[in-house]
């Protein structure tokens, strides 16, 4: 399972606050716990509402306080195409991720052409529209499909294609998480990887953590590849340790094992 730490975010208050004070060693704590916890990728998300030019400064200084971390992984998180260009030509390793393109014919314009430039990158690829989200997972399928042939067209292997059905809260919709993981499901038969913002299942519900850790079980069965999460909760790492065991994929159960001795969740 790859982890996508989704704590650095200025939609939420404490990290909003770091930003505008340019709170670093917040900041670098907040990153490092996230690594220590398991996260492969952290997501940067600059956007605190005052405008692009704004975003590019922020996007600059979180990535300037990661490097004071370490050279890890980035996952540049914006709505904006260009302050994705700006924040990818910020990071120094090969390995990257884009957060995200989606079926908006307006963004596809947009973002391709950045896209292109980094064809080594990790691409997060969201099923929605100009409609926005579908209800019908066939339909998702379909946007995501186009997704898929757009970004081969321009040389990005399978492999870096993260497909993200897009989970929607279950206090709206009880069949939200169902019809998820049938798009999940279907997605899988095109080769590619796949992901999700799993918070979201449970937004509107007391006891979050309970709904996010078993429909993250759920998740793994259907076969997702990774999942955006906070990984400092307990509940997210004992979810991922013990689901890919009962699947097979902790051979001879040496990572839970591990993971019982170290007391990690």
């Amino acid at each position: 399972m790859i982890i996508i730490g989704e704590r650095i975010n200025g939609t939420r208050k404490r990290i909003k606050e770091a930003i505008e004070k340019k709170d670093k060693e917040f900041i670098k704590k907040e990153i490092k716990k996230q690594i220590e916890c398991g996260a492969n990728y952290v997501d940067l998300n600059a956007g605190i509402g005052k405008g692009k030019e704004r975003e590019k400064e922020d996007i600059k200084w979180l990535v300037e306080c990661l490097y004071e971390v370490g050279e890890l992984p980035v996952c540049i998180d914006s709505s904006d195409p260009d302050v994705i260009d700006f924040g990818l030509s910020l990071i120094k390793t090969s390995d990257k991720m884009i957060n995200s393109i989606n079926g908006e014919k307006e963004k596809i314009e947009k973002l391709l052409p950045v896209i292109k430039k980094y064809p080594e990158s990790k691409i997060i690829c969201l099923t929605m529209d100009e409609k926005g989200i579908p209800f019908d997972y066939k339909k998702r399928i379909e946007i995501a499909e186009k997704l898929i042939e757009l970004l081969n067209d321009i040389g990005i292997n399978n492999e870096n294609i993260f497909i993200d059905c897009l989970v929607e809260p279950i206090s709206v919709n009880h069949e939200n998480g169902l019809i998820f993981l049938r798009a999940l499901k279907e997605i899988k038969k095109f080769n590619v990887k796949t992901t999700c913002g799993l918070s979201n299942v449970s937004f509107g519900l007391p006891c979050r953590k309970l709904i996010n850790k078993y429909f993250l079980a759920l998740c793994i069965y259907e076969g997702l590849d990774s999942a955006i999460v906070d990984p400092t909760i307990p509940d997210i790492r004992e979810a991922i340790c013990i689901s890919e065991m009962l699947i097979g994929k902790d051979e001879f159960c040496m990572n839970y094992i591990s993971c019982i001795r170290e007391n990690l969740f």
